[in-house]
């Protein structure tokens, strides 16, 4: 009877799990995360099939987390690797959206500032090799970088490269306008009243509600600046 390579390459991770769970208590340690199999490697065992084998490094790499008798933190993880893994699961299959998922929804989730941005510069450099795909991933970077981070010239490096680099059709119109809220954080009123009407002078916004917002927020923003003119 003829085996399969995905049906050995399940198998064997499956023994693994199994293994590990045989070992007695007073073996049970944390094990360090493993650098990714080569994508040739893998590949070869997936029959060519890239799609399953970035799904197979993916579930190994979320349960590596939890081992027998030991549940180890995100934050304790070698972020390097992860990022690894990450960066190997998207050259396998470029349009699996589960690594840039758990960088952005798991890995950057950790109190840890330079875990987070070390997924934030993953998040940063994927998007900038299809930023019409991966917008989404950003912009959630954006928000963590703002909010979590209270790093607002990230969020600004985030947000502009949203203006300038996400333009596919179904990019939200939102999306490419965080940078003027970013930039109205920053205190610089007049960058941000300057993208505003440039919004609106650009013809690209159509929907009339949308209109309206934006005229209502120029106004606001020119109110601000007038104010804090008569303050200096």
């Amino acid at each position: 009877m003829k085996v399969s390579r995905q049906v050995i390459l399940l198998s064997a991770l499956l023994l693994q799990f199994l293994w590990h769970g045989a070992l007695p208590n007073e073996s049970v340690r944390a094990e360090k995360l493993p650098a990714p199999p080569d994508s040739v490697v893998l590949r070869f065992f997936s029959l060519d099939e890239a799609v399953m084998a970035s799904r197979f490094m993916m579930l190994y790499l979320q349960s590596f987390d939890i081992q027998p008798g030991v549940v180890i933190p995100y934050g304790d993880l070698d972020y390097g690797t992860v990022t690894k893994w990450l960066e190997a699961g998207l050259l396998l299959d470029a349009k699996d959206k589960y690594p840039l998922f758990s960088a952005t929804y798991l890995y950057a989730g950790v109190k840890d500032g330079k875990r987070e941005r070390s997924m934030l510069d993953f998040i940063y450099r994927e998007f900038m090799r299809n930023p019409g795909e991966r917008w989404q991933w950003l912009a959630q970077g954006a928000l963590i970088a703002k909010y979590e981070l209270h790093d607002l010239p990230l969020a600004l490096e985030y947000s502009e490269a949203l203006r300038r680099n996400a333009t596919g059709k179904d990019v939200p119109h939102w999306v490419t306008q965080m940078s003027i809220f970013t930039l109205e954080d920053m205190n610089e009123i007049e960058s941000a009243k300057i993208l505003l009407g440039g919004f609106l002078a650009g013809g690209k916004i159509t929907d009339p509600n949308e209109v309206v917002f934006l005229e209502r927020e120029l106004k606001r923003v020119e109110r601000r600046s007038e104010s804090a003119g008569r303050k200096k």
